[in-house]
């Protein structure tokens, strides 16, 4: 537990940004833990994404994730997690009008999507196809023009689950459909390229 809580903090996401008057595209890695919910394991995740800002509220992200459960000392125990998604994108600082009542160092980002992910059990050779709903939220502090600080906390649901996360099936006879849940946690820098900064998080 201490070694999760050490990378969650440690955690950092590297964004690129290019952009015009109107749109803002970006390209995002981040690292962290994914904490399958109610469940005990060992875990990392990783992640990369390309972001456009349609405009200064709205905007469409494109998301892969990668996450790994393991026990220590326990052989061909857990998972491999890879997932697929496409995510609208809100500046729910702007949408809600925070930014008229504080500070503009600090943003506040929403996003939610559906995506595919494939389970591969280290105990079993099948392959675990799902589909996933995902919503996530993202607050920023502006550092420099060119430089802000983010957390994010990313809620998933994995539907139509065969492989439990410890890399058991479940029993057909005796159990439910599963839907599986995981917390992704990650923290990291933004870097924004551009004559326009960081003005389509910002302005």
């Amino acid at each position: 537990m201490k070694k999760t809580i050490t990378l969650c903090m440690l955690a950092l996401s590297f964004c690129a940004f290019s952009q015009n008057k109107s749109d803002q595209y970006s390209l995002e890695a981040g690292y962290g833990a994914s904490i399958p919910v109610a469940r005990f394991s060992d875990y990392s995740h990783y992640e990369f994404a390309f972001r456009y800002m349609i405009d200064e509220s709205w905007g469409i992200k494109f998301d892969f994730g990668s996450d790994k459960f393991r026990k220590d000392n326990v052989p061909n125990y857990g998972s491999d997690y890879t997932r697929f998604s496409v995510q609208a994108v809100n500046n729910l600082a702007r949408t809600l009008n925070l930014k008229n009542h504080s500070d503009t160092r600090f943003n506040l980002l929403a996003h939610a999507g559906l995506g595919y992910a494939n389970i591969k059990s280290m105990r079993y050779p099948a392959k675990d196809n799902v589909g996933l709903i995902m919503l996530g939220i993202t607050p920023q502090v502006r550092i420099t023009d060119w430089v802000a600080f983010h957390l994010d906390a990313t809620y998933i649901m994995n539907f139509s689950q065969d492989y439990d996360f410890n890399g058991e099936r479940y029993s057909k006879e005796t159990d439910p459909p599963s839907v599986g849940k995981l917390l992704n946690l990650s923290a990291g820098l933004t870097f924004y390229l551009g004559k326009n900064k960081g003005d389509a998080d910002w302005r």
